[in-house]
């Protein structure tokens, strides 16, 4: 009778430990499969958010290339004086062409966006990651608010509403506000050039994080001079090569 009750209890007890251990194991791996996927997820969410950088790295470069071509023509506009019979009729066509050209895209937040607004973010064990991301995203937005307000805003009011050729550019150089906005932009001591050189460094830095992400620590605590070197560095490299 003691036999079978020993027998009884111990089946029972064996049956039990394979159903916590069962329980246990269904509920660890459950656990590895959503922390895998959550890595995953994760890891698929920065790659969009590093290629958006990269697009609107190559957006701030086509504005610099699109003002620099503006700022030739504002500077030859200048040098003319009003003697706009010195030059060909169709290089005079070409320069009002170029000053009249409005067209501008905005940049794309919508990858950082979703990021930003998603359970993601909170997870992420890398917190300086995310904090040079916020970083990054707000220099870009103000960097764009600057290009709007000081180049494409005051380009629109230095616009004369005339079609003949010559009237345009008499109109131009009687209008303080254009003679003005033609002579800061066609300036290589306005501080507005080197928006574009920092801007650059700042999302060339952040990808390079986001490459390095998993084998890179930052201490933000500390004075972050490696940033301002490199930021430095690609300055002084385009006031080297400038013209």
């Amino acid at each position: 009778m003691r036999n079978n009750e020993t027998k009884v209890w111990s089946g029972f007890f064996t049956n039990l430990l394979g159903v916590i251990l069962g329980i246990v194991l269904t509920f660890g791996g459950n656990a590895l499969w959503q922390q895998r996927e959550e890595k995953k997820k994760s890891k698929e969410m920065l790659i969009l958010v590093r290629n958006e950088l990269e697009t609107n790295k190559e957006w701030f470069k086509s504005q610099e290339t699109f003002i620099s071509m503006d700022r030739y023509v504002y500077q030859r506009v200048l040098e003319l004086k009003g003697n706009w019979k010195s030059i060909p009729q169709d290089t005079l066509e070409a320069y009002k062409t170029r000053t009249t050209i409005l067209g501008v895209n905005q940049l794309t937040f919508s990858a950082w966006q979703i990021l930003q607004n998603s359970e993601m973010i909170q997870k992420m064990t890398d917190k300086e990651l995310v904090i040079r991301l916020m970083d990054c995203y707000f220099w870009i937005n103000k960097m764009q608010e600057v290009i709007m307000k000081e180049y494409w805003d005051r380009k629109v009011k230095a616009l004369p509403f005339e079609t003949d050729l010559y009237k345009y550019f008499d109109v131009v150089m009687s209008n303080r506000e254009s003679v003005s906005f033609y002579t800061v932009m066609s300036s290589h001591s306005f501080g507005f050039w080197n928006l574009f050189p920092t801007i650059d460094a700042i999302i060339d830095y952040t990808i390079m994080l986001l490459d390095k992400r998993g084998d890179y620590r930052y201490n933000m605590e500390e004075e972050d001079r490696e940033m301002e070197l490199f930021i430095q560095a690609r300055i002084d490299s385009v006031y080297r090569n400038r013209p």
